[in-house]
């Protein structure tokens, strides 16, 4: 099994309870790891036989910018059954960060989710 990530997306969007958090963007530091078979891969040094990293970032991106959540645990569940959707991932890791929700100390979530 390996694992690939993609750490520390900077991302401006509208998540919160809060109505000033609906009106105005914050900063959300996303980091995902996915456990994946890539041994054919591996072999075949051919990006056909793994997952691409753009395309995992920009579904992302995507997923955060267009949706307006209450809840960093609904985001993060969002995303993590887009990730499982991939070929070959059996376990997906997200982890966000509220960068601009406090002057000191960062609040965030992480979340583990399997392939069931």
């Amino acid at each position: 099994m390996t694992t690939l990530y993609i750490k520390d997306l900077i991302i401006e969007a509208r998540h919160g309870v809060h109505d000033h958090e609906k009106r105005t963007k914050q900063r959300f530091q996303v980091s995902v790891k996915l456990s994946v078979d890539l041994r054919r891969a591996a072999a075949t040094d051919a990006l056909a036989d793994s997952l691409d990293w753009s395309v995992l970032r920009d579904e992302i991106v995507t997923i955060v910018q267009t949706n307006s959540f209450n809840l960093m645990e609904r985001l993060a569940q969002v995303i993590a059954e887009a990730m499982l959707k991939h070929r070959g991932v059996s376990v997906v890791s997200v982890t966000i960060d509220k960068l601009d929700a406090f002057k000191s100390g960062v609040p965030g979530v992480r979340l583990t989710s399997r392939v069931t």
